[in-house]
């Protein structure tokens, strides 16, 4: 399977972050993984699928690496996000990534 066309404008940047993430408006809050950062948005992985177009709360919960190290010095610690599309992964206690895009204040 050929990956798809990389289509962020901005850098992305490794990071190994604990976060958790809640639907829009929602309480229950569930666990995730946070991958890669950019100024415009991230990759994390999870256990539930998500819908692309979904609008998401995620906040940071630990960095698992020293920050100098990775990308958590550019992670969010409360953000609104939107999906952009989510996939199936190979094993793994997270079996789905997905790729946000942040929602910037008008």
């Amino acid at each position: 399977m050929v990956p798809p066309p990389e289509k962020r404008r901005e850098r992305r940047r490794p990071c190994n972050a604990e976060v958790e993430w809640a639907f829009f408006n929602r309480l229950e809050f569930h666990p995730a993984r946070l991958r890669n950062v950019s100024a415009g948005g991230g990759y994390l992985e999870c256990a539930q699928r998500l819908a692309q177009g979904t609008t998401l709360q995620i906040r940071l919960r630990e960095c698992l690496e020293p920050a100098e190290d990775n990308g958590c010095l550019s992670v969010r610690t409360n953000v609104l996000c939107e999906v952009k599309w989510c996939r199936e992964l190979p094993g793994g206690a997270f079996p789905f990534g997905v790729g946000v895009r942040y929602h910037f204040p008008v």
